[in-house]
């Protein structure tokens, strides 16, 4: 009796499990389809209810020795963190964000990407010095980390640290293939997205030529602008600036 017992739970088992994984996903579908719209409120309200699915498939998966199934539903319930966390900065709650990535951190306390995250929101907060410290953390990890050099040029930038920051926006350059990707400021990278895609490198020449210009270093800002606009030949503010260069370097030939 007890074989046929121990046969038909672990096929109830099975079932919730199933159902469970189902509900989560369709509650997922429905926030994404939220998020897409802008619906934040309505967004976070489907994605809570994936993320408690998901938390429980993951813990009864574990509890039946299936840990690859269990590792597969782990994957979904940081997803989920990780759009919760998106729309929460969408809305401007920058501490909600933030404790969201925390959570994603307390799973996966190495993953560079997750540091990145935090440093950006923080620097979007305007906590500088925190964000440096996670970005540099995040970089420790991955060096050939495109966006996280760009974004601690820009926090070293706000610091008033420009050498250092020419040097981060190099680095963000060095590890883009500027036209492979047209990305906009600051992505926030899906989980499911390869490690091996790159970021459009345009924003970085934009930041280094703005740090130039404002060290009076024209010729390096004009060619910094039209490297900018190379790759982004929309890019109004590159545009701008690159006229102002041209204007500065006229008014220097007109003294000489």
């Amino acid at each position: 009796m007890k074989l046929f017992e121990k046969f038909f739970t672990g096929n109830s088992t099975k079932k919730d499990i199933k159902k469970i994984h189902d509900d989560a996903l369709q509650a997922y579908n429905k926030g994404s389809i939220f998020l897409k719209m802008h619906r934040f409120e309505d967004c976070l309200d489907a994605y809570d209810v994936a993320e408690r699915l998901w938390e429980e498939e993951t813990d009864m998966l574990t509890s039946q020795g299936d840990p690859e199934a269990a590792k597969r539903s782990k994957i979904s319930f940081l997803n989920i963190l990780s759009c919760k966390s998106y729309a929460n900065y969408m809305m401007g709650r920058y501490d909600a964000s933030l404790e969201l990535i925390e959570k994603m951190l307390e799973k996966a306390p190495e993953d560079p990407e997750y540091l990145f995250r935090k440093g950006f929101v923080l620097y979007t907060s305007q906590r500088y010095e925190e964000a440096l410290i996670c970005l540099e953390n995040a970089l420790s990890k991955c060096r050939e980390f495109p966006e996280a050099w760009y974004c601690k040029g820009n926090v070293l930038r706000e610091l008033g640290n420009y050498d250092t920051a020419l040097e981060a926006f190099e680095c963000s350059i060095e590890y883009s293939q500027p036209l492979s990707y047209q990305f906009p400021r600051f992505t926030w990278i899906p989980l499911t997205s390869s490690p091996k895609m790159k970021m459009d490198s345009s924003e970085a020449w934009y930041c280094k030529g703005e740090i130039l210009f404002r060290q009076n270093k024209y010729e390096e800002a004009l060619e910094a602008f039209s490297r900018a606009l190379d790759i982004k030949p929309a890019f109004e503010d590159a545009a701008k600036f690159r006229n102002i260069v041209l204007q500065e370097l006229g008014k220097n030939s007109n003294i000489k």
